[in-house]
């Protein structure tokens, strides 16, 4: 036994300085702290001897035990020519650094590609890295990622029916024979994204720049309404004013995302107060998050999961027509939570209100409120990881779960808005009417526009003024085998409706005809839809096929409801108005069929996506015609595929 302690000692130290990698002259530390490395390499070496002397004396205690393949018998140790088994290597140099967080990192900065996360630099402060008690993690890392979308959409319009106002074969522009087609290869999306964390591994950041060639519309003198009825006689008329009138930046590069957060966790996630579980347990602690900046808000489980993610080339239409920001993400403050095992995610933040990308000098003074959260069921137990694998990043299936695994959960958007005559239009300018009308669907402020006549304005006493959209939502998802299954159902409340205080809470706005009609008093608009998708990997984790419908069924677009009328007069406002009998009382529905396959090369960091769809009865999602490719209003069909490269 005599000849052995020098063995171990030297497998100890080729553990130690495989683990801490080769030196350079560059990166070692003032000759202050050799002394102390030494010192402290020295007490690591002697943690190990001491670790494999009872190793070692565990084996002669058990030394009639059969010995296990690969393997030695105390006896044969002790004839001097035996080497310690491989995996008792390995546990022990496991176990140590599990007890001595840090003992294997490198003395300087690290740096290297993570899969799915991109190329990351870290390092301690300064960096006279010797040892850091934290888990191993270090105060300071950044992590740099990409992402691009390539589209080629085309969309054919086939109809020309203005589901708006009930009027088939409206008046077309006097230039064209119908509606202009779409047909474009562009960069729909391109995301440089840094985050990481600074001071301290809990407190985290995210920064990214957003890119494209569909270009950004911008905003004048804080309007939008151009004097553009909504199915009035104009036939130029489109019933949607763009914002800004049509100003729009190309190929812009915008900020997307900035955000700082900071991380709490429960004690039972620190070494030595865990709670009085067995030692091979693992520990697990919520996390309580304090977020703000600009970041995405919880409405619409495929938009929170991201367009990285999406199981389609892009959301659905009902999705688009009920989100909260046009997944142009929003300012906002508040709190994130992760518990149960990560079982458990809710966000609840405070927001600048109807939110896309506006600037804040043309917004109201009114917060916003938006929540939300979902809870996994089932999943499959990660031996290798100590940890349960649930849901997931995606609603497709392309883990392959093993085991049945469901997500539930259920988001609201609350959003109060202040006067147009004062702030101005962009935040109203979001809403959009159920059905739409054509060449891009119909804004609620360009349909309630004052009417049109001498004492008519779209900015005058009787345009409406102020009012409050509430918009909920609940899903359910499930993953097995390869199979995904999704449905989201959605409802927006649109209330307390106002004009400017001359205008005496009379609305005008135009009929089918151009006729000036009363807007019902004290009357609130509903609207609902849903989205029913599912898909299944006919080739597991590479090949699968989709399938989606979505409908936004809604009363805020009737605006002739039985067809019935009266003629009043009104004070302060020449000539007659008529009242329509159920005006806005009415359901007019609008439908999107898709189908479609993925081909998942890197799962989601390489892909190629192809679908086809089919719209009816008057889209009215114009907030997401851009990146969607559709055309608001009109109906027809669209084929898209785009390749998506992400690191």
């Amino acid at each position: 036994m005599s000849r052995q302690p020098w063995r171990w000692q030297w497998w100890a130290v080729s553990a130690v300085i495989l683990l801490a990698g080769p030196a350079r002259p560059q990166d070692a530390p003032p000759s202050q702290d050799v002394k102390s490395l030494i010192e402290q390499q020295n007490r690591q070496i002697q943690e190990l001897q001491r670790r494999l002397d009872a190793m070692q004396q565990q084996q002669q205690a058990n030394g009639a035990v059969t010995p296990a393949a690969g393997s030695v018998t105390p006896a044969a140790a002790a004839e001097g020519g035996a080497k310690i088994d491989d995996a008792a290597v390995k546990k022990i140099v496991a176990d140590y650094l599990k007890d001595n967080p840090g003992a294997g990192m490198p003395p300087s900065v690290q740096t290297g590609y993570q899969w799915g996360q991109g190329f990351v630099i870290k390092s301690a402060p300064d960096p006279n890295y010797i040892k850091w008690d934290d888990d191993c993690r270090v105060p300071f890392e950044i992590r740099f990622r990409g992402r691009i979308q390539l589209d080629y959409y085309r969309y054919k319009v086939t109809g020309s029916d203005n589901y708006l106002n009930g009027k088939e074969n409206f008046v077309q522009n006097a230039n064209a024979n119908r509606q202009a087609d779409f047909s474009q290869l562009e960069i729909k999306r391109l995301r440089l994204i840094w985050e990481g964390c600074a001071f301290d591994p809990n407190l985290r950041f995210n920064f990214t720049l957003d890119g494209n060639t569909r270009g950004l519309g911008g905003t004048q003198n804080n309007r939008v309404v151009e004097n553009a009825p909504a199915g009035g006689s104009d036939p130029n008329a489109s019933g949607v004013s763009p914002i800004g009138g049509g100003v729009t930046v190309d190929h812009a590069v915008r900020l997307f995302e900035g955000w700082v957060a900071y991380d709490f966790h429960g004690c039972c996630a620190e070494k030595g107060c865990g709670l009085d579980c067995p030692p091979d347990m693992p520990l697990y602690a919520p996390t309580y998050t304090i977020i703000a900046g600009k970041l995405k808000p919880f409405f619409g489980i495929e938009e929170v999961l991201g367009s990285a993610n999406e199981q389609m080339v892009e959301y659905s239409m009902a999705d688009w027509f009920f989100d909260a920001d046009d997944d142009n993400l929003l300012m906002a403050a508040g709190t994130r939570i992760k518990a149960f095992d990560d079982r458990l995610y809710f966000q609840a933040v405070l927001t600048n209100g109807n939110e896309s990308q506006f600037p804040n000098t043309q917004m109201d003074d009114y917060p916003g409120f938006n929540v939300g959260f979902w809870y996994d069921f089932g999943g499959s137990w990660n031996e290798q990881r100590k940890r349960w694998d649930l849901f997931g990043d995606c609603l497709a299936d392309v883990d392959y779960s093993c085991c049945p695994v469901v997500r539930v959960g259920a988001e609201a958007n609350i959003v109060p808005m202040d006067r147009r005559s004062l702030y101005g239009d962009p935040e109203q300018s979001r809403v959009f009417t159920a059905p739409g009308g054509p060449q891009g669907g119909t804004r609620l402020i360009n349909l309630l526009d004052g009417g049109s006549n001498a004492a008519g304005d779209p900015n005058g006493p009787h345009a409406v003024d102020e009012f409050d959209s509430y918009t909920y939502g609940a899903f359910a998802a499930l993953k097995y085998k390869g199979f995904s299954i999704w449905n989201e159902w959605y409802v927006r409340d649109l209330t307390g409706f106002r004009t400017p205080a001359d205008g005496k809470g009379n609305i005008i706005y135009q009929d089918a005809g151009g006729n000036n009609s009363l807007f019902p008093a004290n009357h609130a608009l509903v609207d609902f839809g849903s989205t029913l998708q599912g898909g299944y990997f006919i080739v597991p984790r590479k090949l699968e096929l989709v399938a989606r419908y979505s409908f936004v069924r809604g009363e805020s677009g009737d605006i002739q409801g039985a067809g019935k009328f009266v003629t009043v007069t009104l004070p302060g406002f020449a000539g007659p108005v008529r009242v329509y009998e159920d005006a806005f009382s009415r359901y007019h529905t609008a439908n999107e069929y898709s189908v479609g396959f993925n081909y998942y090369f890197h799962r989601q960091l390489l892909k190629w996506q192809t679908d086809f769809s089919i719209y009816d009865g008057g889209n009215p999602a114009g907030g997401g015609q851009s990146p969607a490719g559709f055309i608001a209003g009109s109906d027809g069909w669209m084929i898209r595929t785009q390749l998506q490269l992400a690191f």
